[in-house]
């Protein structure tokens, strides 16, 4: 529909800015609002993103950058007080 890839981006971005909000004052997560961003602009519904394999490209990387930040958030002490814990079932199998 649009003819360019940063027209494209441009518009996920104010999209995702717009769904972002309202998902905050409906007191919802963020990423809920930019699951939403997706379904609607994507190819079923509004079929806003034309450039799929660079858009999934790009999800790919926001993916792996979102797993990243995960792991620097996770606290370590936590991880090896359930480590024998969860070990137990896997080593059961």
């Amino acid at each position: 529909m649009i003819d360019s890839i940063f027209y494209e981006i441009a518009l996920l971005v104010l999209m995702a800015s717009a769904l972002g909000l309202l998902g905050l004052v409906l007191r919802q997560p963020l990423v809920v609002a930019f699951i939403a961003v997706g379904l609607v602009a994507g190819p079923d519904l509004l079929g806003l993103v034309s450039s799929t394999d660079f858009i999934e490209t790009l999800s790919q990387i926001s993916i792996a950058v979102l797993l990243f930040l995960v792991g620097l958030k996770l606290d370590l002490t936590l991880i090896r007080s359930l480590g024998r814990l969860l070990l137990l079932p896997v080593l059961d199998r």
